[in-house]
């Protein structure tokens, strides 16, 4: 099963057009507290890691689109990197109904052995020499009390 999702996952991203990706900014616009989270993130802060432009190869893991295969749309790991490419499910009544939103390529992180399987694909070694946990979410949002 994970092997089908993984699959799923790489051949979507394979597929994608420049149109398909929405951008960070504009998963922050519903998202603001992942997105106030993600900005305090090593992967927010990539571009900081290269002195010019990147070569493609780097941008597989430390940008978000279809490098290497293609172009990258931001030399950053944006949700999209994570998350798939949002164009077919940003809409909030899409991005609502979870389901319909993980059938039009979403990928849903929520489920340890998917997260692990994703961020597995750039962190199969050990990160800037700590140990890499995938069961902790790259941009926690504290709780609300109510």
């Amino acid at each position: 099963m994970l092997a089908l999702v993984m699959l799923a996952t790489l051949a979507s991203a394979a597929l994608a057009a420049r149109r398909d990706w929405t951008g960070t900014a504009a998963c922050g616009a519903c998202h603001p507290k992942e997105l106030a989270a993600w900005q305090a993130t090593p992967h927010a802060n990539t571009r900081s890691r290269f002195e010019g432009k990147p070569q493609a190869a780097c941008l597989g893991c430390h940008g978000t689109g279809d490098a290497p295969a293609g172009a990258a749309i931001a030399v950053e790991v944006g949700c999209e990197a994570c998350h798939g490419a949002g164009a077919a499910y940003a809409e909030d009544d899409l991005m609502r109904d979870k389901p319909v939103a993980v059938a039009l390529g979403m990928v849903d992180l929520a489920q340890p052995s998917i997260r692990t399987a994703v961020c597995n694909g750039c962190h199969v070694r050990r990160t800037k020499n700590r140990p890499f946990d995938p069961s902790v979410s790259p941009h926690p949002v504290p709780s609300v009390k109510p």
